[in-house]
């Protein structure tokens, strides 16, 4: 069958996915990138920074609660604070045998 109109057919499809996509958040947003550069800082966790990381998470979240992305920081804050509370738990078990 020939199309009739003005704009070819895959043109119409093109930019309705194009539109739902920008919708849709897809891209890089700033809370993607925060989250980028926080995941990166964790690459690099010790006790010393671990907090400075979790605040990293917290903007992504500050940024957009309830997104995709804010869940995930939840689930990374989540991650690093049982990793604390288990080296914690590690260090007092050593310490209550007289182990440094």
């Amino acid at each position: 069958m020939k199309h009739r109109g003005s704009n070819p057919p895959g043109l119409i499809g093109a930019l309705a996915l194009g539109l739902a996509l920008l919708a849709g958040g897809c891209g890089n947003s700033a809370q993607q990138t925060a989250y980028a550069q926080a995941e990166k800082a964790e690459q690099h966790l010790t006790a010393e920074n671990a907090a400075a990381i979790i605040a990293q998470y917290q903007q992504v979240i500050a940024l957009e609660p309830g997104s995709a992305w804010a869940r995930r920081a939840h689930a990374r804050i989540e991650a690093l604070e049982a990793r604390a509370k288990a080296e914690e738990q590690r260090k007092n078990v050593f310490q209550e045998h007289g182990v440094d």
